[in-house]
């Protein structure tokens, strides 16, 4: 995957994915986040398919949607499983998501080894509540929105650097791209005031994304700015 940086539910979450000759291969239903040996979280796949969309419908509908799935398909393992596609074979990245290879063979079942590591999901992790140490001023119902990729100096890879976090539920800023300018100054001004809560986050030692607890907990010394100047 090329390009500075991306917020990763905006720019990749439903979008499609079409191959190295233009056809439509799947649409991106999730995003698979690989834990490093640091603490890091870099995205290392596209998950495709009913398993890695019916999750992302909240925790009590997706959680009785997926046992539907599941019992539907019991005596298919690998119906029960998303399919991978590797972030490495995104090319680009705009109103679609375009691969550097053709879609033929490209789709396949990840391989869910215990002794590798851990891999978290996107939609496991946005909505989560956010905490923060006095003088912030974050919005005390901020919740995780989205998390912003950024690429590594040697450009091969990506990984999470910031939270994008406020109160409301995680999607695009009405549509329109946190990269470029947002319309006619009116509706700039607009969008600006929609969104005068949200904050991005520098991920760092002190935020700590809990997922056994299911919060995010954000640190006195944490680089906090606002999402739109």
């Amino acid at each position: 995957m090329t390009g500075p940086a991306y917020d990763a539910a905006l720019h990749l979450l439903d979008r499609q994915v079409v191959d190295s000759e233009g056809r439509m291969v799947c649409k991106v239903d999730d995003l698979e986040l690989t834990v490093g040996d640091g603490g890091e979280l870099v995205p290392t796949g596209l998950l495709v398919g009913l398993p890695a969309l019916l999750p992302r419908f909240g925790r009590r509908i997706g959680a009785e949607l997926t046992r539907t799935h599941a019992r539907i398909f019991e005596a298919q393992a690998h119906r029960t499983s998303p399919d991978v596609v590797d972030i490495d074979l995104v090319e680009e990245v705009d109103s679609e998501v375009r691969l550097s290879v053709p879609r033929a063979g490209l789709l396949r079942p990840r391989d869910d080894d215990p002794s590798g590591p851990e891999r978290v999901r996107l939609g496991d992790l946005l909505g989560l509540p956010v905490t923060a140490a006095p003088g912030h001023g974050l919005h005390r119902g901020s919740r995780l929105l989205d998390v912003r990729l950024v690429a590594v100096p040697d450009g091969r890879r990506h990984v999470v650097d910031a939270l994008v976090v406020g109160p409301g539920r995680p999607g695009a800023l009405l549509g329109y791209d946190r990269r470029s300018e947002p319309g006619p100054w009116l509706v700039a001004d607009l969008v600006r005031w929609l969104h005068r809560h949200a904050r991005v986050v520098g991920v760092g030692p002190e935020v700590v994304i809990d997922r056994e607890d299911r919060v995010v907990r954000v640190g006195p010394g944490a680089s906090v700015r606002p999402l739109l100047g």
